[in-house]
């Protein structure tokens, strides 16, 4: 426990390192929440240009204004907004798509930032530090300018929720009831600008859009609730920036890279384990669906061969039938005689009430779906069993009964196989 303490606290014995962690705090909010606009806009290329394009801005604010913070934010945040109008422009006003004319303007912008360091001998910028960041060098006025540029668009986000909820969702919604899509998209490319000058100390450009993008990547895949999506951004954001931050004190490694790869992990385990989109946790439900379809196949067959000999018989039938291994069938009856859904009596296995009342459904629901589909053209005469092998299975008993209303409560299906009834 005392080690644990000392990890914890030891860093926080030099002031860097405090201040690093609350421009790194900082950073995590900021990116996470205009991130996450950003992300749902399908934006992601105008921030990375945007996070290269500022370059010749913070040059021209040391020519003209030295190396204070708010001179090089002034200038930031003015190429900028700059580039964002100068790629709204080009787009509109020729057949040039948005994605082209994102590459034009920002390499042009950054070309042009690297040719004014280049030439201008009063200029002295570390373009390694502009790069990468340097999260452990923050000065108290890079602090206060993250602080303020934080409380601005934690402010912005929550005075305007509900014009960035339309304009992001639904533009022609928004034109109806009188909000302006561009003013609301030129706004958030404001907030965009600052919220990456904000970023420049702590993770530098070339890492300043992985923070402005995985974090809220990470919570589109846990919720699609717009708050949440929020919180939850702003949430991966913090950890990042802590975590990494923690693990450049210890391990030695470059703060900027720490936070993001830290960034990238906590979305490759979202990615993987989501309850509802992980890769792993969808293998894991298809495995269990596949189990259940293939019993409730079994049910259904079984219902239709009442009169085999034996269990042999029976479970030769089924795997001919099914495609499948002896051993697998006898597994999935064992299954089935757990969820107590058939007996065995005289070594036979004979389906009970309840196995008996599930096949009917199957059935019905089978046979219902094939008049459906049929009466509605929606595949060829061919395909119909194929298709209600599919969709017998998920068919609720609610859309069971609209379909049936529909279709005029029929008796038979195309195949002239007669439809049993609700019980």
């Amino acid at each position: 426990m005392e080690i644990i303490t000392k990890y914890i606290t030891e860093p926080f014995q030099y002031e860097f390192i405090q201040r690093a962690l609350i421009a790194s705090l900082m950073v995590g909010i900021s990116c996470g929440l205009i991130g996450t606009y950003i992300m749902l806009r399908r934006l992601s290329l105008i921030g990375d240009a945007l996070a290269h394009a500022v370059l010749p801005g913070v040059v021209i604010g040391f020519m003209l204004a030295g190396k204070s913070a708010l001179s090089l934010f002034a200038g930031a945040l003015s190429a900028g907004i700059l580039t964002s109008i100068l790629i709204s422009f080009v787009e509109r006003n020729s057949k040039i798509k948005e994605d082209t004319s994102i590459g034009i303007i920002f390499t042009g912008a950054f070309a042009l930032g690297i040719l004014l360091v280049s030439q201008l001998k009063q200029v002295h910028i570390d373009l390694s530090s502009y790069l990468f960041g340097d999260v452990l060098g923050v000065s108290d006025s890079d602090l206060i300018l993250s602080t303020v540029i934080t409380v601005v668009i934690i402010i912005s986000v929550i005075l305007f929720y509900k014009q960035l909820l339309v304009t992001s969702f639904d533009p022609t919604m928004a034109h109806i009831i009188g909000i302006s899509t561009s003013v609301v998209h030129y706004f958030l490319m404001t907030l965009l600008s600052m919220s990456i000058v904000s970023g420049l100390q702590s993770v530098g450009v070339i890492l300043i859009i992985a923070m402005l993008i995985t974090p809220p990547a990470t919570a589109f895949l846990i919720t699609d609730k717009l708050k949440h999506l929020l919180l939850l951004s702003c949430t991966f954001g913090i950890l990042s920036a802590v975590i990494g931050l923690y693990l450049s004190y210890h391990l030695n490694f470059a703060s900027g890279a720490s936070i993001v790869l830290v960034a990238v992990f906590i979305f490759a385990l979202a990615f993987l384990f989501s309850p509802k989109e992980g890769i792993i946790i969808k293998s894991l439900k298809r495995r269990k669906n596949s189990k259940i379809n293939l019993m409730e196949d079994i049910l259904k067959e079984m219902s239709k061969n009442t009169s085999v000999k034996d269990n042999e018989e029976l479970i030769k039938i089924l795997s001919v039938k099914l495609g499948i291994r002896n051993k697998k069938v006898l597994a999935s009856i064992n299954m089935i005689k757990k969820l107590n859904l058939l007996n065995e009596t005289n070594e036979k296995f004979q389906l009970n009430e309840k196995g008996e009342k599930l096949a009917e459904r199957l059935v019905r629901s089978h046979r219902l779906w094939e008049t459906y589909i049929t009466e509605k053209n929606i595949v060829n005469i061919e395909d119909i069993h194929m298709d209600a092998e599919k969709y017998e299975h998920i068919l609720s008993d609610d859309i069971l009964t609209e379909i049936d209303e529909e279709l005029g409560h029929p008796d038979k299906d195309p195949h002239g196989s007669p439809i049993p009834k609700k019980r």
